[in-house]
């Protein structure tokens, strides 16, 4: 009965430093969890490629297998887009933030939530209207993404 106690005792023990080291690692991913500055950077940096129509810039932001859902509720591929781009159905002359996206990173892929103003077109349909604005991205090798956005009309 002596020895079950003993072998109850080091059992415990065990559990706690895995217990300990669990809550390590939790508080870790926590502390990470704040969005570094790249991905700011990654924001700014497609606006103004959107802006600008640099097809160059657009290629290496989004993913091959990136999905947009445009303020008209048009799915629409990074085939799709880049050909509105070329041919002049899709152009962006402004976007403006109406509040500070909220921007939460999980790992490796961050999500950014904000309310923006965009005058331009979409799929050859005028735009200038707020909205709310979701993005997905991902960070490969360093590099931030664009998986998926979606513009949502705020009425």
């Amino acid at each position: 009965m002596i020895r079950e106690g003993a072998r109850f005792c080091v059992k415990l023990r065990a559990m706690r430093k895995w217990i300990a080291l669990l809550l390590l690692f939790a508080a870790a991913v926590t502390i990470s969890a704040a969005p570094p500055a790249d991905v700011h950077a990654a924001i700014r940096h497609y606006r103004e490629a959107l802006k600008a129509k640099d097809i160059a810039a657009l290629e290496t932001i989004w993913t091959d297998d990136y999905v947009f859902v445009n303020g008209h509720g048009q799915l629409r591929t990074k085939a799709d887009r880049i050909a509105d781009i070329r041919s002049g159905a899709s152009s962006i002359d402004s976007i403006t933030h109406e509040e500070a996206p909220t921007v939460t990173t999980h790992g490796k892929t961050t999500l950014v939530l904000s309310r923006v103003t965009i005058v331009g077109k979409y799929s050859g349909r005028q735009v200038s209207h707020d909205f709310r604005s979701l993005h997905v991205w991902i960070n490969e090798a360093g590099r931030w993404r664009l998986v998926f956005n979606q513009l949502t009309p705020v009425e």
